[in-house]
């Protein structure tokens, strides 16, 4: 089967974004490939590739390059209405530049490549091109992986954005909701699906996730004590909490409890983090790390005792079974996925924005004796192994859906 994913590539492989997102097109794609597909990536966040398409791992790649869409602008000429009924969609999102740029890309990629099946990752600005582009050729794929975009913008664009997806949602034929939570909220946002739908909860690399001797992960991170450890992976944003977090260790503090919280990843909160360390005179607990990449983050999984990640909002939360195949325990709010902890064997729930609620279910999991076995067994039931069928009999019955539609 020739499948295209639609979507972005994370920084190792040559993406200018991060997000897991990115990360699930890259394991998605290279996984089909090793099971004997022909696969591609329309990857609109790799401008300017030093080739076309670049193959990795028996992957193409196809970046944005301006010199293929220059070549390709005559054919703009030839597909006026297209043109037309693509700005007409994406309306104050997108100027005519940007409309015409992008669909000389996809055009070329699509001729170039010539998928069964197009799998399109994000229900907004990428769905239209291929719907459109593709004109009902060729039956597509959308996964919706969260709503964020119409959470976290300003009220304008959430509008704008709210709009978008629910044009979108009535032209989609197939969705894939990463949570039963998500397909839920997907209802009461906009209403009933006429789309089929299926659930496939993100999986995780569990070569890249696993046990290791926790002294070994300490002393490869600098630390070699016995304090407990608190480790939070995630986008420094308000969205992920960091805020009741810092609250809740600041607590912690006051009462005079042992522990070092670890932070991994960067975003636009990162001064007003080190602000909040140093005002509350926190830095013998909390260590700032930045960004790291899956190799590393094997060592900070493994030694910490706790996963914390306070989330306001979170689609599935894939950090927290990459935690778990570490053997920790998570802490999340009320919001996080059923399939993510499913009883206090795995971890706890705390409620929104809850500082003290947080702080006492900090000291009660560190209290707490755990059976890391079922941790880690429950994990592994999310890994690509096990979870690469699913998307296989997704495109199975899609492209059969199609062609016996398309032949009637």
């Amino acid at each position: 089967m020739r499948i295209l994913q639609v979507g972005p590539i994370p920084p190792e492989i040559g993406g200018k974004t991060v997000g897991g997102v990115a990360t699930h097109v890259w394991d998605l794609s290279r996984h089909l490939a090793k099971r004997g597909h022909e696969v591609a990536i329309l990857a609109d966040n790799f401008p300017d590739p030093p080739e076309i398409p670049v193959i990795k791992e028996g992957v193409k790649i196809y970046g944005f390059s301006k010199t293929i869409v220059l070549k390709h602008l005559p054919s703009v000429l030839l597909n006026p209405i297209t043109i037309y009924k693509l700005k007409k969609h994406l309306k104050d999102l997108m100027g005519i530049t940007g409309v015409i740029a992008n669909f000389c890309y996809y055009k070329y990629v699509l001729h170039h490549f010539s998928p069964d099946v197009i799998h399109v990752h994000h229900l907004e600005s990428r769905f239209p091109f291929a719907y459109h582009v593709t004109n009902g050729c060729v039956p597509i794929v959308v996964t919706v992986h969260s709503f964020s975009s119409i959470k976290v913008s300003t009220s304008e664009q959430n509008q704008r954005y709210y709009k978008l997806i629910a044009k979108n949602l009535k032209l989609s034929q197939n969705l894939i909701f990463v949570s039963n939570s998500l397909k839920a909220e997907c209802k009461q946002l906009f209403g009933g699906l006429k789309a089929r739908a299926w659930i496939v909860n993100n999986p995780i690399d569990t070569a890249k996730y696993c046990l290791i001797d926790k002294n070994k992960a300490r002393r490869r991170i600098g630390l070699s004590d016995e304090t407990p450890i608190l480790l939070f992976v995630g986008k420094l944003n308000k969205a992920k909490g960091i805020y009741t977090l810092l609250e809740a260790v600041k607590l912690l503090k006051e009462k005079e409890k042992k522990l070092k919280l670890i932070i991994i990843g960067d975003g636009p909160e990162r001064k007003g983090v080190q602000d909040f360390v140093l005002k509350n005179t926190l830095q013998n607990m909390i260590r700032l790390e930045g960004r790291k990449e899956p190799f590393e983050l094997l060592y900070y999984y493994n030694a910490a005792d706790l996963f914390v990640m306070p989330s306001l909002s979170e689609s599935f939360g894939i950090v927290f079974i990459e935690a778990m195949a570490c053997g920790v325990p998570a802490i999340g709010t009320d919001i996080i996925s059923e399939e993510v902890i499913p009883s206090e064997n795995f971890g706890f729930r705390v409620p929104l924005n809850d500082s003290k609620a947080l702080a006492d279910t900090i000291e009660r999991a560190l209290n707490k004796k755990w059976d890391n076995s079922v941790i880690i067994q429950y994990a592994r039931s999310f890994s690509w192994e096990k979870k690469i069928t699913e998307y296989e009999e997704i495109y199975k019955n899609v492209l059969k859906k199609f062609k016996s539609v398309k032949n009637d």
